[in-house]
């Protein structure tokens, strides 16, 4: 399957794609997008978690959200829909909220985080829990036209640093805002697991798409 992958990696990078297990925490606009990506990208386990319900607010931009899921867990949702892209895959799905209690279990074999919650909070733990698992976690964060992604490594505490002074604000993102950081996302994540040099760490990738201005940020 996905044999036109191969037109851009090498035979053995496509198969430490599908041996990687990335866990997806926050199955939302980005979530969604990302998890679909992950799996056109030749990537075989995935751990999906949200405990949260496709709502009539996520129409306008979660890839996932329609008429016939509505009231559905997103975890659930996911997994059947991405199932009927590839049989091969290797799905965990729990339809919970990550916290101190569950994390162990659910991320103990994850190869790397992406994440795609979208309160600060949450953010900040899977930083710590990044760390402390000594894998590497794969930002994300939409809001209006606007985003930003990052790749940060055991040590690089970049989150901290990034939401050291900001308040808590939950607001919507528009659809496009949501593709280009789930790509970023989805692309870095294929790299890191194919063995790819990995071009985000210790850098802020921020997106504009109602000025058309992308820039990467260096940070120490």
């Amino acid at each position: 399957m996905f044999e036109k992958n191969l037109e851009f990696l090498e035979e053995e990078e496509t198969e430490r794609i599908r041996g990687v297990r990335a866990a997806v925490i926050g199955l939302g606009a980005l979530g969604q997008m990302a998890a679909h990506e992950l799996v056109r990208g030749g990537m075989e386990r995935l751990t999906l978690v949200d405990g949260d319900v496709m709502e009539q607010s996520n129409l306008n931009r979660q890839l996932y959200a329609d008429i016939l899921t509505l009231h559905h867990p997103k975890a659930e949702i996911l997994s059947e829909r991405l199932g009927d892209i590839s049989p091969r895959l290797k799905i965990k799905a729990y339809p919970v909220f990550l916290d101190r209690m569950n994390a162990g279990d659910i991320l103990r074999d994850a190869d790397m985080i992406l994440d795609c919650v979208d309160n600060i909070h949450a953010k900040l733990y899977l930083e710590e829990a990044a760390e402390a698992l000594g894998i590497p976690l794969i930002h994300g964060a939409v809001e209006g036209w606007c985003g930003q992604a990052a790749v940060i490594y055991p040590g690089d505490r970049l989150l901290s640093v990034v939401y050291e002074k900001q308040r808590e604000q939950k607001r919507a993102a528009l659809m496009p805002a949501v593709g280009v950081i789930a790509s970023v996302q989805a692309c870095e994540a294929l790299k890191i697991a194919a063995g790819k040099k990995c071009a985000l760490q210790g850098k802020l990738f921020c997106a504009d798409l109602l000025n058309s201005e992308f820039e990467c940020i260096p940070f120490s």
